[in-house]
């Protein structure tokens, strides 16, 4: 495999729990929002509060207000209510909804030295002065509290809080829009203060976008927070490692481990990391330690018996191959390298069995065809059948060198020499030392031609 192969192998699960991951909501920066896409919150809003401040209209006239202030508080109100997308200006009915919160919150900045405006067309952002984060919180939930009682709505809200690690005070309403997406995991009418968990977020969907240094600055910030997240450790052991900073990878995953010794994740990506740079001694180590803490995770069980094989040692590898194909029996990977197994062991049979399950579930695993047609042959198996697998495995992978050499056998063994010989010289140049077949089908096409 080459490195960039490799690298997508480690274990990437990130997010304080288990489906942050798969978040998929919108990630631009609040101050970019497009005047097209507010712009029917705006006409609608501005006939109820013509003095309201817009996008970042609003965010300069806060940040002049907020001058000289040491502390302050920033909040995003979301309604808990699907958006259609990019049609916000024929859905009256949300807009209706957002003015009566916008009216709470309107009494509630009146009375708290606060500041309001509209963000997104489906969030109202607001500062307090002089407030701390507890402080924000609390306003949070007394909104809530309010919006509930009067419009029978719910709202989402992301608080953050200046000054914060080395964030300028511009930063803090993006902070509160991170602390937004955090809170959106825990379901209608929550509340969440920007914290190491909202950065880890942030880096999952910086992840997702393939912006990896994005993602390494985020989770970055996270540690600083909370240098104890081992979540984040391992996400960022994950970036250095996709990016070919094997050291730096086992620096965070040997880090998480010191915080959580039964983090079986980055002990998992220990043995990983070791295993692209050749220790396999050391990768086995640390991945036995991983299935000692969860026998049940297809990546460790598999890379277990992978290395046990690669190592000589069949029988391990058969018994961790096989705990793995049962626990993911749609597997391909695992069905391919279990053939390999039980070739080695010479339980034929089981091998050919294991890679026709790999080309059920995968027809174009090259890997299999290519040993199954080699194990038909030897077993004068449907002889058609057999060469029809190594040509498609040539067809798929015509640089390896391994396919070559056993479709040139299968001509070899049906006489045809010709076809044989252009296969094994093709395996030569690839670096397959096969004279002696090269020599002994020359000498037959030259008694053929004689």
């Amino acid at each position: 495999m080459t490195r960039t192969s490799n690298n997508k192998l480690l274990f990437q699960s990130r997010g304080s729990t288990r489906h942050f991951l798969f978040s998929r909501t919108d990630t631009g920066r609040i101050a970019d929002a497009k005047p097209k896409e507010i712009s029917g919150a705006h006409d609608k809003m501005k006939s109820v509060f013509p003095n309201m401040l817009v996008d970042k209209g609003f965010i300069e006239h806060a940040m002049l207000h907020l001058d000289l202030v040491s502390q302050f508080g920033a909040m995003i109100i979301r309604l808990d209510q699907e958006i259609i997308e990019n049609n916000n200006s024929k859905n009256p009915q949300v807009f209706d909804e957002q003015i009566q919160i916008a009216k709470i919150l309107d009494k509630i900045c009146q009375n708290g030295n606060g500041l309001w405006g509209l963000v997104n067309p489906d969030s109202l952002g607001s500062f307090f002065a002089e407030k701390n984060e507890s402080e924000i919180l609390q306003i949070a939930k007394k909104l809530q509290q309010y919006i509930s009682k009067q419009t029978q709505k719910t709202v989402t809200i992301g608080v953050s809080a200046f000054p914060t690690l080395a964030y300028e005070k511009e930063e803090i309403l993006e902070n509160a829009r991170k602390a937004l997406d955090h809170a959106s995991f825990f379901g209608p009418n929550s509340a969440v203060i920007f914290d190491d968990v909202s950065l880890n977020i942030s880096g999952d969907k910086l992840y997702e976008k393939g912006d990896i240094q994005g993602t390494i600055a985020e989770f970055k910030k996270s540690l600083l927070i909370n240098s104890s997240n081992v979540n984040v450790r391992n996400s960022l052991g994950v970036c250095y490692g996709i990016t070919g900073n094997y050291e730096r990878a086992l620096e965070e995953f040997s880090k998480a481990v010191g915080v959580d010794k039964k983090e079986y994740m980055a002990l998992y990506n220990l043995g990983l990391v070791n295993m692209f740079k050749g220790e396999r001694e050391k990768a086995l180590e640390f991945f036995l330690k991983a299935h000692d803490i969860n026998s049940d995770i297809y990546e460790v069980a598999f890379q277990t018996g992978k290395i046990y094989l690669e190592m000589g040692n069949s029988e391990q590898a058969r018994i961790f191959l096989e705990r793995a194909a049962k626990i993911e029996p749609e597997s391909v990977a695992v069905y391919r390298y279990l053939g390999d197994c039980y070739a080695v062991s010479g339980r034929t049979n089981d091998a050919i069995s294991a890679y026709e399950k790999s080309i059920k579930y995968n027809p174009c695993d090259a890997a299999s065809m290519s040993a199954l047609g080699s194990l038909y042959d030897q077993r004068n198996v449907n002889s058609e059948i057999a060469l029809m697998f190594c040509r498609e495995s040539v067809e798929l992978s015509p640089e390896n060198s391994l396919y070559r050499y056993r479709l040139g056998r299968l001509y070899y063994r049906q006489k045809r020499f010709k076809e044989a010989l252009k296969e094994f010289k093709k395996a030569k140049r690839l670096g397959r030392d096969i004279t002696e077949y090269i020599k002994k089908t020359s000498a037959y096409i030259e008694t053929e031609d004689s």
